[in-house]
């Protein structure tokens, strides 16, 4: 409940969550893909009310989707908001 109303106070993205949402590399295929532990870390920021933490996930992911995510990335970020 703690970390909640923390990140609800939170004004904008604080640095150590920008790393985490880094898109990964898939060491077989090489292709790039979304953790969900990143999806599940956006979803926590966007409980935040500030605008600039909500225009920062937005930003991220459509900077995700021009990367050449799998089609199924892209439908689980599509219901990110």
């Amino acid at each position: 409940m703690r970390l909640i109303e923390r990140v609800r106070d939170y004004d904008e993205v604080p640095v150590r969550y920008k790393a985490r949402l880094a898109a990964r590399v898939d060491a077989v295929s090489g292709r790039k893909y979304v953790d969900m532990r990143a999806v599940l870390t956006a979803r926590l920021l966007l409980l935040s009310e500030s605008k600039k933490v909500s225009q920062w996930i937005s930003d991220w992911k459509k900077s995700l989707l021009s990367q050449g995510i799998s089609t199924y990335d892209s439908e689980l970020l599509a219901r990110l908001f």
